[in-house]
């Protein structure tokens, strides 16, 4: 049982760290709650189902294309609805939330069926006589080199310092000549880039549905909430607590509680420590 729980429970926060991360980024560069968030993840399931069913491409060729149409889906949204309301974050809530709901309705609608299967990669592994698929390890893998590559990118590359110059003070960042309306839409599109690879390395293997979304974004969000809001280092340890949490739920108490965990942490985080476990001072 305690292979089985370190297992799924590294599986879990590797699928939440690259929910988390890019949720956090977001948040911690232009103070933007992106509701839309989730339905990132709805979007890139569906292109790679409907660019193996109805057009024949393999598996990785639907993956490059869904990913493609994710991160320009990112930029229009922040280009059309989040730009012209960034001086009002309760507007972007909305309006985000509303954009979420109408990629969920969009996708109902061009579905003849309630639910999806998006085909598996082939072959299992196994561990300590545990046998799971090797989705599940190409999922721990890809999150642990794309969380590290984004991390890189932040604390060393030129971009990467804007983006950190303009969480730690936008109207300093503007005077200085930094872009902020091109960093915080890059920080947008890596956020939709790495909820996209999530779908890549996740949905294979699993049932999609037009309401996925919603609970993509309550998991993000719950995991930003503990971690620390705008903290990616933050975002990355509640990932892995709350991914051997929910293990550690599924196999010793009831897979059935499972689910709550997130509303849980996120009522408890709020009533004894709001900053989450790692505040947020900084980005890095």
């Amino acid at each position: 049982m305690i292979v089985e729980i370190l297992i799924f429970g590294t599986v879990q926060g590797a699928l939440l760290a690259l929910l988390s991360l890019g949720f956090s980024l977001v948040y911690g560069v232009g103070g933007l709650l992106n509701l839309a968030h989730g339905a990132f993840f709805l979007i890139t399931a569906y292109v790679i189902h409907w660019m193996i069913i109805f057009f024949g491409f393999g598996f990785w060729i639907a993956a490059i294309i869904s990913l493609a149409v994710v991160v320009g889906v990112s930029a229009v949204t922040y280009l059309g609805l989040m730009k012209p309301l960034q001086d009002s974050h309760i507007g972007i809530v909305l309006v985000t939330f509303a954009l979420a709901f109408f990629f969920e309705q969009l996708v109902r609608f061009y579905s003849s069926q309630t639910y999806y299967i998006v085909p598996p990669v082939p072959g299992t592994i196994n561990f300590f006589g545990v046998n799971f698929p090797a989705q599940l390890l190409a999922l721990m893998i890809g999150s642990a080199i794309l969380v590290t590559l984004v991390t890189l990118f932040i604390s060393k590359s030129k971009i990467g310092k804007t983006i950190r110059a303009v969480s730690q003070d936008m109207e300093a960042a503007k005077l200085v000549g930094i872009n902020t309306d091109m960093v915080l839409m890059t920080s947008v599109m890596i956020s939709a880039l790495l909820v996209g690879f999530a779908a890549v390395l996740y949905a294979p293997g699993n049932f999609i549905a037009p309401r996925i979304g919603w609970g993509y974004l309550l998991l993000a969000f719950a995991v930003t909430i503990f971690g620390g809001m705008g903290s990616i280092p933050g975002s990355i340890l509640g990932a892995f607590i709350m991914g051997y949490a929910s293990s550690f739920t599924d196999y010793v108490i009831s897979p059935s509680l499972s689910p709550i965990i997130p509303l849980v942490v996120i009522l408890v985080m709020l009533l004894l420590r709001p900053q989450g476990l790692l505040g947020k001072k900084e980005l890095l």
